[in-house]
């Protein structure tokens, strides 16, 4: 019986720090609520993401911490692919690629950071994947957009959330503390996010 009761207690344990994670927790798109792409993933009635969605995530052109919103906005699922397998089949077919590999070397560092946390928020279980995007549009991230930096720490929390905790909340502090990076996200949505990562800083 006490072993009954402890692998309970274990999996309660288990499951209420993915429900309460990194990806789950941050819901900074309400600081977005104003922009008419979001707005319009709020009224999403169904997983299928409206074209009119999907163009606007996969344009360069488009500013990247509204795109990140967007993505924030339609939210995480359980059944592991929706999000992330619309966006990376539409990107394919405007890329003109027919894999995953070929596509993440045509997109720029914004794109790829749009599509890593699609990725990550579409099977939170298992980031592995997404991160590595982010750290490589890390490393493209020319325009220095603190946006791609933070999103890719995001992730990366995430990771740590399994089997680190005392990394979670320095990843996101040394972006915010890089003053070479460009101030492209609204505070308030840094703020919401470090709402929640703040809770880690007592694991450093």
């Amino acid at each position: 019986m006490k072993r009954l009761l402890a692998a309970f207690a274990l999996m309660l344990v288990w499951s209420v720090s993915w429900a309460d994670s990194p990806l789950t927790s941050t819901h900074f798109s309400d600081a977005y609520s104003d922009h008419p792409m979001v707005q319009m993933a709020n009224e999403m009635m169904q997983n299928d993401i409206p074209t009119t969605l999907l163009n606007f995530l996969s344009d360069k052109k488009s500013p990247v911490d509204v795109r990140l919103a967007v993505i924030n906005k339609i939210g995480w699922n359980f059944d592991g692919t929706t999000m992330g397998q619309q966006l990376g089949e539409y990107l394919m077919g405007r890329y003109k690629v027919k894999n995953e590999k070929k596509l993440i070397k045509k997109l720029d560092a914004g794109t790829l950071a749009v599509y890593a946390y699609a990725r990550a928020m579409s099977n939170y279980f298992d980031v592995t994947a997404a991160s590595e995007m982010g750290h490589q549009a890390v490393k493209m991230n020319k325009g220095k957009s603190l946006s791609v930096a933070l999103i890719s720490a995001l992730i990366d929390a995430q990771v740590y959330l399994d089997n680190d905790w005392s990394k979670i909340y320095p990843a996101l502090a040394k972006v915010l503390h890089d003053g070479s990076l460009k101030l492209d996200m609204r505070q308030e949505a840094i703020d919401n996010i470090m709402e929640y990562i703040n809770l880690y800083s007592e694991y450093n």
